[in-house]
């Protein structure tokens, strides 16, 4: 806060008549001020001022725009952008070519990238001010890089979980926070080689109460449809949660999405989202203490 105080004096008028009397001072007088965007006070001092403290406002948030995702593998995926503190946004623009879009979100499908180098794209909001973020799309052949933490905001959760996980022989994280109001988002990219075998997502309980969970891997985060692989049933908490044997690349003759355990091909450079929340069969919360806390753990697939 910025304060700039001022003291105004009393005005005091006094008429002395040859005759020797005196007028008595005049009462104070009532002023106006004004402190341009902000506020100001007014107190006495006790000897006949006034001091008047100007506060300016806070100032206003930066307008920020931000993505589900900035690194994607060359064979493309789903961008969410979403601008915030911008005000009315009134443009939006890629690579400054404008979008028919005039609201705070925009979501688009990257093609795949056919070409030989990287490709860049850069998407401007604007509003009462403007910011911009820049998509980077892997070359064909090229070894995706994993996927960095943050930039992701599940709408309807109070907080969003994101947990990354690089494609080794093994990755495992432990949750924190992990309550009927947060969503887990455990993010992976899997490489331009087909398997030659499977590999395993899989959750399970570290922390009593043991729940029940809903789950999908998806091609979105957020996402609990199973949106590009399919829906993953609830899996009772008390020996595992959700957990998907999978293969990169391929056909399977069935894939099955039961309770207990699923099988899936999920497709070379493309990222994933092990979306998981605290929900019953019925979608009502299932965490009864303040968190239920699991490990999340990426067994790569054999082969890659």
């Amino acid at each position: 806060m910025y304060t700039n105080q001022r003291t105004i004096s009393r005005v005091l008028a006094a008429a002395v008549a040859s005759t020797g009397f005196a007028v008595a001072p005049m009462p104070a007088f009532s002023t106006a001020l004004s402190c341009a965007g902000g506020s100001f006070s007014v107190t006495p001092d006790g000897k006949g001022n006034f001091n008047v403290n100007c506060t300016a406002p806070d100032s206003a948030a930066t307008c920020s725009l931000s993505a589900s995702t900035t690194s994607l593998p060359a064979s493309g995926g789903l961008v969410t952008l979403t601008a915030s503190n911008c005000g009315t946004v009134t443009s939006w623009a890629k690579n400054s070519i404008q979008i028919a879009q005039s609201g705070n979100t925009w979501s688009e499908t990257i093609p795949a990238n056919t070409g030989s180098q990287s490709l860049n794209f850069t998407f401007t909001v604007q509003g009462s001010s403007a910011d911009s973020v820049t998509i980077t799309e892997a070359a064909p052949g090229s070894t995706s890089p994993p996927p960095t933490g943050g930039a992701i905001s599940c709408p309807g959760y109070a907080s969003t979980l994101v947990y990354d996980l690089p494609w080794t022989a093994k990755s495992l994280i432990n949750t924190k926070g992990f309550g009927n109001s947060a969503i887990v988002v455990g993010r992976f990219t899997t490489p331009a080689a087909i398997s030659t075998g499977t590999g395993n997502v899989f959750s399970a309980e570290i922390q009593q109460p043991a729940v029940f969970r809903s789950a999908s891997i998806s091609t979105v985060p957020c996402d609990l449809a199973g949106t590009g692989v399919g829906k993953i049933a609830v899996w009772n908490g008390n020996t595992k949660g959700p957990s998907v044997t999978y293969q990169v690349g391929g056909t399977l003759s069935a894939q099955t999405f039961l309770t207990g355990g699923t099988r899936a091909v999920l497709q070379p450079s493309t990222t994933y989202y092990f979306n998981i929340v605290n929900r019953n069969f019925d979608g009502s919360p299932s965490c009864t203490a303040s968190t239920c806390e699991m490990i999340l753990q990426l067994t790569k697939a054999t082969g890659t």
